[in-house]
């Protein structure tokens, strides 16, 4: 799923406006979506999980947190499958010893 989304924002990083960037959707589930950016001035990344409102009708939620990983990186990690409670076990027992 490759869409485009148009981000009317400023860069958390440089501040310098967003308007003419365009963030890449790199998931969606439900009534969420998870946006990936990249700064064209500064090259930060961000990922912007944009989430529509059960409570406040048609409004929208936004949350949006610096990364360093790539688009492709962040795409992999959204599609993995979630950890059990054996994994997180494992890795408890190996850091434990």
């Amino acid at each position: 799923m490759v869409k485009k989304i148009n981000i009317q924002s400023h860069c958390p990083v440089c501040k310098k406006k967003r308007s003419l960037h365009t963030g890449e959707v790199i998931s969606g589930k439900g009534s969420s979506l998870v946006v990936y950016n990249k700064c064209k001035h500064c090259l930060s990344a961000s990922l912007s999980v944009i989430s529509k409102s059960k409570k406040a009708g048609d409004s929208l939620i936004a949350v949006e947190t610096l990364t360093d990983l790539s688009v492709e990186e962040a795409r992999n990690l959204l599609n993995r499958e979630p950890l059990s409670a054996d994994d997180v076990l494992t890795v408890y027992q190996s850091i434990a010893k």
